[in-house]
């Protein structure tokens, strides 16, 4: 289904601060997430990336356009992600860009998580039918907390020392 290997070190790419706060926020988040802490408390297992996809394809398709998609553990960015990113970079800069892609891949850990607390098909199921009712992504139910998730921490990263211009 996948045309690219997983990247399970894609966070490598955010300053460590940013990774850190992740984790920390992750932990903080879910609680109860019972498996892959580090000896100080955060969650250590952060989700794999894969960028060219049959999935990522697909699920870029779909009306809402995502840039992402979060399933079994994986996130999927679709083909719409590297035109986000390089508006990104062309109108507001490397800073903010990178921003940007640290915002997504928190977003998308976020449901990875979710999805390995809830049951993966439990959450995949739930997923779909609110998807049925509420067909807006920014409007729906299992979304909302992600979205908020993600903007928190892309605050958190451009009030960081870490942020390079």
């Amino acid at each position: 289904m996948t045309n690219s290997l997983r990247d399970h070190g894609y966070y490598l790419k955010f300053p460590p601060g940013w990774v850190k706060s992740l984790r920390l926020e992750l932990k903080k988040e879910f609680k109860d997430y019972p498996i892959h802490f580090a000896t100080a408390g955060e969650i250590e297992y952060l989700p794999p990336v894969v960028t060219k996809s049959t999935l990522g394809k697909f699920a870029g398709k779909l009306p809402s356009k995502p840039q992402g998609i979060t399933l079994w553990g994986t996130i999927y960015y679709t083909p719409n992600y590297p035109v986000v990113l390089k508006s990104y970079k062309d109108n507001r800069g490397d800073s903010e860009a990178l921003v940007y892609e640290f915002g997504m891949y928190a977003h998308e850990a976020y449901h990875a998580i979710e999805q390995e607390l809830t049951g993966k098909l439990k959450w995949f199921i739930k997923y779909v039918a609110r998807l049925i009712k509420t067909p807006n992504a920014y409007k729906h139910p299992m979304e909302i907390p992600a979205y908020e998730f993600q903007d928190y921490l892309k605050r958190v990263a451009r009030q960081s020392d870490e942020l390079k211009p």
